[in-house]
C-alpha cells in the first residue's frame, strides 16, 4: 500500500472516531438531562405526598380524638374478627372432604369476609354520623354565641343613643331596640322593659306645641302633648311580637296625652292610672288589660276591645265610644259623663250597685253583670 493510501485511511479512522465521540457525548448529555428531569419529577411527587400527609395529620388533630377513636375502633374490629373468617368458613363447609373442600372453603371465606367488610362499613358510617352530629352542634353553638355577641353590641349602641340629647338620635335608638326585640326572642322582654321605663320616665316631661304643629293641644290649657320619642317607644310596644312576651310590660302612671295608638295591641301591658286624654285608640286591642284609674277623657275609643278589661275608676268623660266592646269588663265606679255610647256592648260588664247604668242596659238579676234592657211588648201584660 502506498504512502498516500495509508494517509487517507488514517484520516478516515480519525474522522470516524471523532464522530463516535461526538455521538457519545450527545447521548451522555441527553441521559443526564433525562435523569435530572426524573429527579425533579420525583422531588415534586414527594413534595405533594408530604403536603397531603401533613394535611391529613393536621385535619385529624383538628377534629380531635373522635376521628382517632372511630378509626381505632374499626381497626380493632377488623383485627379481631378477620382471623375468625377461617373458623366461620370451616363451619359453613362442614364435612365436605377431598379436592372440593379447598374450593368451598375459599368461597365461604370470601363470603364471610365480605360480610365483615359490610359490618365494618356500617360501623364506620355510624361513627361518621355521630361525628357529623357533634360537629353540627358545635358549629351551631358557635354561631349562636357569635350572633348573641352581635346582638349585645347592637343593644349597647342603642342604649347609648337612647341617652342622647338629640331627639333624632333617641328615636333612632328606640327603633334599633325594636329591631333587636324582633330579631331575638331572648332579648325581647329586656327591650320592652327598657322602652317601658323610658316612657314612664319621660312621658310627663313638657313638649313645646311649636315642636309638634300637627298635634292639637288639649283644651284644658295644659299645653301638653306626647313627645315624639315617647310616641315612638309606645308605638314599638303596641306593634311588638306578643308571642315573645313572658312578663307584664308596666306603663303605670305614664302620660300619653294625645298619643297615637291606632290599632295598638296592648294586652299584657299594665296601664293603671295612665293618662290617655285626647289620645287616638281607634280599634285598639285592650282585652284583659289592667286600666284601673285610667283617664280616657275626650279620647277616640271607637271600635276598641275592652273585653274582660279592668276599668275600675276609669274616666270616659267626653270620649267617643262608638261600637266599643266592654263585654265582661270590670267597670266599678267608672265615669261615663258626656261620653258618646253609640252601639256599645256592655254584655256581662260589672258595675257597682249605685253606679249609673248606661241607657238601654240593666243589671242582670242573676248577678251576671249588665244585660240589654228587656222592654215589654206593646199590648202585652203589664
Amino acid at each position: 500500500m502506498s504512502e498516500d493510501a495509508r494517509s487517507r485511511e488514517a484520516q478516515e479512522w480519525l474522522a470516524l472516531d471523532s464522530l463516535n465521540q461526538a455521538r457519545f457525548t450527545q447521548e451522555l448529555a441527553a441521559g443526564r438531562g433525562q435523569k435530572a428531569g426524573s429527579r425533579r419529577g420525583l422531588r415534586a411527587l414527594a413534595g405533594r405526598l408530604i403536603r397531603r400527609v401533613r394535611w391529613l395529620v393536621l385535619r385529624t388533630l383538628r377534629f380531635g380524638p373522635m376521628t382517632l377513636l372511630v378509626v381505632a375502633g374499626v381497626a380493632v374490629i377488623v383485627g379481631l374478627l378477620w382471623p375468625l373468617t377461617d373458623l366461620i368458613a370451616a363451619h359453613d363447609v362442614g364435612l365436605i372432604a377431598g379436592p372440593q373442600r379447598a374450593l368451598h372453603l375459599q368461597a365461604a371465606r370470601e363470603v364471610v369476609r365480605g360480610q365483615l367488610l359490610t359490618l365494618g362499613a356500617g360501623v364506620f358510617a355510624a361513627g361518621a354520623l355521630v361525628f357529623t352530629a357533634r360537629n353540627f352542634r358545635l358549629s351551631r353553638r358557635t354561631y349562636e354565641l357569635t350572633e348573641q355577641g352581635q346582638v349585645t353590641d347592637r343593644y349597647t349602641k342603642a342604649i347609648e343613643q337612647l341617652g342622647s340629647d338629640t331627639l333624632d338620635v333617641r328615636i333612632g335608638g328606640i327603633y334599633a331596640l325594636e329591631r333587636i326585640a324582633r330579631d331575638s326572642a331572648r332579648d325581647h322582654p329586656t327591650v320592652m322593659e327598657v322602652l317601658a321605663a323610658f316612657i314612664r320616665e319621660h312621658s310627663a316631661e313638657p313638649w313645646l306645641p311649636s315642636a309638634a304643629p300637627h298635634q292639637v293641644i288639649p283644651d284644658d290649657g295644659s299645653g301638653h302633648a306626647t313627645r315624639p320619642d315617647v310616641q315612638a317607644a309606645v308605638t314599638a310596644i303596641g306593634r311588638r311580637d306578643r308571642s315573645y312576651d313572658n312578663r307584664v310590660i308596666d306603663l303605670t302612671g305614664a302620660d300619653l296625652t294625645l298619643a297615637d295608638l291606632f290599632g295598638a295591641h296592648l294586652m299584657s301591658v299594665k296601664l293603671t292610672d295612665v293618662n290617655f286624654t285626647g289620645a287616638n285608640l281607634f280599634a285598639a286591642h285592650l282585652i284583659g288589660t289592667q286600666l284601673q284609674g285610667a283617664d280616657f277623657s275626650r279620647a277616640d275609643l271607637k271600635h276598641v276591645e275592652f273585653v274582660g278589661a279592668f276599668l275600675d275608676g276609669a274616666h270616659f268623660n267626653g270620649a267617643l265610644l262608638w261600637f266599643a266592646d266592654f263585654t265582661k269588663a270590670s267597670l266599678y265606679h267608672a265615669d261615663f259623663t258626656g261620653a258618646e255610647l253609640a252601639d256599645v256592648n256592655f254584655s256581662g260588664a260589672r258595675l257597682a250597685s249605685n253606679d249609673p247604668v248606661p241607657e238601654g242596659w240593666e243589671h242582670d238579676p242573676r248577678g251576671m253583670g249588665l244585660r240589654k234592657l228587656v222592654r215589654p211588648e206593646p199590648g202585652g201584660a203589664p
